[in-house]
């Protein structure tokens, strides 16, 4: 019977019905809620004036890469510990153990590449066809917006990895930063976390890169997305961009096939190289590498090469304001072009104006490995980081240590490549990983040895207990701030630890009985003996030694400034004949606590024993008096101070840039002693008497190469005569054991262990080398030690340096820079010169500034051109060329940074000095 009503539903048949029926009703149940039928309807439906085609493939790419990035950084996250103690080790755990994480590493790296590649392409693809035409303005300038943030992951990305290249590269980007004007120091400060790159600059890179990016990234695709939608497919270049009369066809299936197969293509070269090349992991950052080369990312590279076209003042033009004015042109480009012409051909102009600048940028990168290949030296330093690098990756890995007592773990000194140094307990490993990882080997040196700001931590736990140590590092005092030490903000553990480690450096008092004698005549050769080891000669008393304290006086490097023997040279006043006018007690006191004079001139007060300082004095009340002396030493009892005993700031040796030569002998304990083979005679007698005799004793080739050792500073670290200090060794022996060819070799490119010693490759010309290796193959015979007194008196008979020598008067005018009209510095212009003189400014821009130094130029003239306040900006943000030439930012109170900038105002309104002598410098 057939009923009148509708008829029923057809009923499903077997199992396959009933779950297609199932599926159905979840999905119209998700349809109701979400609107995902016309959601998907309208997605995949969207219609291509034209149709499909493959120029419309790069926004997918770009979409579908940022989500293969988003995984992949995800899944690195869960092992990564952004802290500059752990990040180095967690990556190298994640390369090296983690079971397809070096594959992992490389997608995630290649894909940051992938994604510059492709967004440029994306870039060329909707200028070309004149996509930002036609009410699309807003389009355009998200997606360019976009682009920047791209940029922005790629930068903060790169320092995470936290190895050398990193480092340094994250340095140069980040400097760029305080270019900005107005805002350029906040901005550094911001990036950084302070004036230093350190943890807090990694934990804030690591924010913006996980969080802040990202999330931003999202925004701006969104508004992209639907930016695209509410104007629609522009079409091909010859359609009208607001109405184009096109044929369409929907996005689907013809364009998504399209998409998906460039996408499958993309991330099959990229697991092709993630898994053939996969890409390198370098030693950790080491922030006391003055060596080190760094070379940022390909994408990169153009902008590197275009810093080194802008110098000085001009740094902001280069820097700031033309790739500023650019990047508004890119953006606002819609606002630029109005037309509705969209054919390349037919817009010469700004697809002209596109072309120089894409030209100019492949340009510059391929300029830039073209100047790297081209210079020997670079070519060889960086063959040597990426041995450094690959020795790293191939070595096995090396966990943190065992949980010390302290609480915390420290990283095995082996990952780094380096050899650990014994320590004596796990709570001072993990205080040296703190030392290195904050930085404070690039003031105080590698292993607190010294360096170029800070002075040397050896042998500090026997001046401070380890509870005013704890509580110098928490609230450092009026020097340390001046000198740039800023309050360090660890937590109980890891402060205990960093002081376990500094109790653990080198330098603690040593017995007498472990002394070793200085024999002169001695078979088998002599032995240099560092300060502390040497037990008093003459006497088993333990009366104060002459012998003690001429050890002393090698040892650390006093002769660099003062001339063998206390001779003097062009850098400082002859110390013969300073017992005739002061009693020992006096010279005790001045060595313990320099008067203003010897201050203002750079003399630090000793910390050595009493028993060193007796020594020390007994050695100089023994030097012979010269007509020299006699000439040039004044009464420092009064209490105004000495020419004799005022000593000018150290100079910065080439041959070890970390190592300073002491401008006063302090006695400090060794850690240990320096073998020589031959016996090197070093009295006031021996240095005079060669004199008379150099010009017909050496040849014109050594003399040039000591003038050479002596300009450059190689004598405040291997000692006048290279007879070695604590800072490097002997070289009397060493450079007689090669060949000419070999030496100059291992000069311009040393090896590991001089490397670490802060030896860096001696780049001069052909003629200087020749000249320079000659003289150290010479050293220790009677010609060398002439010549050497010589280069470092910067003159050839004793009556010519009795004129460099000055006895300064109360007014404390500076010497070359003020005639016999000069006025007296104020109290400011006094303040700066005591702080120009303090930090050692002298070592790079010549003594008072005035002369210069191959290192720096001089300071005479730069007040001229630039006002005070210019001068104090300049010191606290220094330009590119300054940073170029090792120039730092200089961390003083606004007193002293104003005080400074008076000084050099002061200097600049004398007339220049006269030239030093050319046996004393010469030039690079």
């Amino acid at each position: 019977m057939t009923g009148t009503g509708p008829s029923p539903e057809p009923t499903p048949r077997g199992d396959g019905g009933a779950s297609s029926a199932w599926r159905l009703r979840i999905w119209h149940w998700l349809d109701r809620r979400t609107g995902a039928d016309q959601l998907l309807r309208t997605s995949l439906d969207e219609p291509i004036p034209g149709g499909a085609r493959l120029a419309y493939v790069f926004g997918s790419g770009l979409l579908f890469i940022f989500l293969s990035q988003v995984v992949t950084g995800v899944s690195l996250a869960v092992y990564y510990v952004p802290s500059p103690l752990s990040a180095h080790v967690t990556l190298s755990y994640i390369v090296k153990e983690v079971a397809g994480g070096a594959f992992l590493r490389s997608l995630h790296s290649y894909g940051s590449s992938a994604m510059v590649v492709v967004l440029v392409l994306h870039f060329l693809q909707t200028f070309l066809f004149g996509s930002y035409k036609g009410r699309r303005e807003l389009l355009w300038i998200s997606g360019s917006v976009t682009a920047l943030l791209v940029l922005g992951m790629t930068f903060t990305g790169y320092l995470l990895r936290w190895d050398l290249n990193a480092f340094f590269a994250g340095s140069v980007g980040t400097n760029i930063a305080g270019d900005v004007p107005f805002v350029g120091g906040w901005l550094l400060r911001m990036l950084r976390g302070g004036s230093t790159m350190g943890a807090l600059t990694l934990s804030r890179f690591y924010a913006f890169h996980v969080f802040v990016l990202p999330a931003t990234i999202f925004l701006f695709i969104a508004l992209h997305v639907f930016f695209f939608r509410k104007a629609g497919a522009a079409g091909p270049v010859h359609a009208d961009p607001v109405h184009p009369a096109l044929a369409t066809e929907p996005f689907y299936p013809r364009q998504v096939i399209i998409d998906m197969t460039f996408v499958l293509i993309v991330m099959g070269l990229l697991g092709m190289l993630a898994h053939f090349v996969p890409v390198a992991l370098g030693p950790i950052a080491d922030p006391s590498n003055g060596t080190y080369l760094p070379r940022p990312e390909w994408y990169y590279l153009p902008f590197f090469q275009w810093l080194k076209f802008w110098e000085g003042a001009k740094t902001v033009i280069g820097v700031v304001i033309i790739p500023a004015v650019l990047l508004a042109l890119i953006v606002f480009l819609p606002f630029l072009d109005r037309g509705r012409e969209r054919r390349p051909w037919k817009r010469p102009i700004p697809v002209g104006a596109v072309l120089i600048v894409l030209i100019g940028l492949i340009g510059l990168g391929m300029q830039s490995r073209l100047d790297d290949s081209r210079d020997p030296t670079t070519v060889a330093q960086i063959a040597k980081q990426d041995l450094a690098e690959s020795q790293f990756v191939h070595a096995p890995f090396e966990p943190l240590a065992a949980p010390s007592d302290s609480g915390g773990a420290a990283p095995a000194t082996a990952a780094t490549g380096a050899t650990a140094s014994a320590v004596p307990s796990k709570a001072a490993s993990r205080g040296k990983t703190l030392f290195d990882s904050h930085g404070c080997s690039g003031c105080h040196g590698v292993d607190g040895a010294g360096g170029g700001i800070g002075p040397a931590l050896t042998g500090i736990s026997g001046r401070f207990s380890p509870a005013q140590l704890t509580a110098l590092l928490k609230a450092p005092n009026a020097g340390m701030k001046a000198g740039g030490m800023s309050a360090l903000t660890l937590n109980a553990a890891d402060m205990t630890a960093l002081v376990s480690y500094l109790g653990s450096l080198g330098g603690g008092p040593a017995p007498a009985t472990s002394a070793v004698a200085t024999t002169a005549g001695a078979p088998g050769g002599s032995v240099a003996v560092s300060a502390s080891t040497v037990s008093d000669t003459g006497s088993g008393s333990g009366k104060p030694s002459g012998a003690a304290g001429r050890a002393i006086y090698q040892s650390d490097g006093c002769a660099a400034c003062h001339g063998a023997g206390g001779t003097g040279t062009a850098r400082a006043p002859a110390l013969t004949g300073v017992g005739a006018k002061l009693s020992a007690a006096r010279i005790s006191a001045l060595l313990r606590t320099p008067n203003a004079a010897m201050v203002a001139g750079g003399m630090p007060p000793a910390k050595g024993s009493a028993k060193d300082i007796a020594s020390l004095v007994a050695y100089l009340r023994s030097l012979s008096s010269t007509a020299v002396a006699h000439g040039a030493v004044a009464s420092a009892s009064a209490g105004a101070g000495t020419a004799a005993t005022q000593a000018p700031p150290p100079a910065v040796s080439t041959t070890n840039p970390k190592a300073t030569s002491p401008v006063t002998p302090v006695a400090k304990t060794p850690t240990s002693v320096t073998k020589t083979s031959k016996p090197i005679a070093t009295t006031a007698a021996s240095a005079t008497d060669t004199l008379p005799a150099v010009a017909s004793q050496a040849a014109a080739t050594d003399q040039r190469g000591a003038a050479i050792f002596t300009a450059r500073g190689c004598a405040a670290c291997h000692g006048v005569g290279g007879v070695g200090t604590r800072s490097a060794p002997a070289l009397t022996a060493f450079s007689k054991t090669l060949t000419p060819a070999a030496l100059t070799s291992l000069l311009q490119h040393p090896n590991h262990k001089m490397q670490a010693g802060g030896m860096p490759a001696v780049a001069i010309s052909a003629t200087d080398m020749t000249a320079l290796v000659s003289y150290l193959q010479h050293l220790g015979t009677p010609a060398t030690s002439g010549a050497a007194v010589v280069a470092a008196r910067g003159s050839s008979s004793p009556a010519q340096s009795a004129a460099t020598v000055s006895k300064p008067d109360s007014t404390s005018t500076v010497a070359g820079a003020s005639g016999t009209s000069a006025r007296p510095m104020n109290q400011l212009e006094l303040l700066g010169h005591m702080v120009f003189t303090a930090h050692s400014c002298a070592t790079c821009h010549g003594r008072d500034g005035v002369g210069g130094s191959w290192a720096a130029p001089a300071l005479a003239n730069t007040g001229k051109s630039f006002p005070a306040v210019l001068l104090v900006t300049m010191l606290q943000h220094p330009t590119l060329r300054m940073r170029q030439g090792a120039m730092p930012a200089v961390s003083l109170s606004q007193g002293e940074l104003d005080a400074l900038a008076a000084y050099v105002s002061f200097i600049s309104s004398k007339p220049p000095a006269p030239p030093a002598p050319p046996a004393s410098r010469v030039s690079p």
